[in-house]
């Protein structure tokens, strides 16, 4: 895979995991930090990845790491979550917006757990490699997120 491939493929898919982990304003500057990143560990001739899922997954580790640095070098918490709509995909009944504050109540781990595996599709087991923790450790916090969610929806007036 080259990396003309690797951007071209992925590029969305990051732009859109940081519109709902961070917000539309900084989700663009974040997602080219991750492709540099990337680009610059993947010029090494030793660091190619076999199939375009590792490489995806590697990514999306990228990403993750990107995003918690973010976040330790933010010192205002009441700017955290502004603005997290994401562009065209929000409903005539604005359920995305809905589903995006939501998102942005959870704990950072059940956040991103979620965000990964419902919108950027990743498997269980690739989330527990991005994330660094066990297979059983996803499933809790895919688990303790949906029952918050639907907590929260249901709060709102959704069912």
């Amino acid at each position: 895979m080259t990396m003309e491939d690797a951007v071209g493929r992925n590029y969305d898919d990051v732009l859109r995991y940081f519109a709902y982990r961070v917000g539309r304003n900084d989700a663009e500057d974040l997602t080219q930090e991750t492709f540099f990143r990337f680009l610059r560990y993947s010029s090494d001739p030793a660091n190619r990845f076999r199939t375009p899922q590792k490489c995806r997954a590697y990514l999306f580790a990228i990403a993750s790491n990107v995003c918690r640095d973010y976040y330790s070098r933010r010192t205002e918490t009441d700017e955290l979550h502004e603005d997290l709509s994401v562009p065209d995909t929000t409903d005539e009944c604005g359920l995305s917006a809905v589903i995006a504050d939501a998102l942005s109540a959870l704990p950072d781990a059940q956040q991103e757990a979620a965000v990964l595996y419902y919108y950027s599709g990743f498997k269980v087991r690739e989330i527990a490699a991005i994330q660094g923790v066990t297979v059983t450790a996803v499933k809790s916090r895919l688990k303790m997120a949906r029952d918050a969610l639907k907590k929260i929806l249901e709060k709102e007036g959704f069912s």
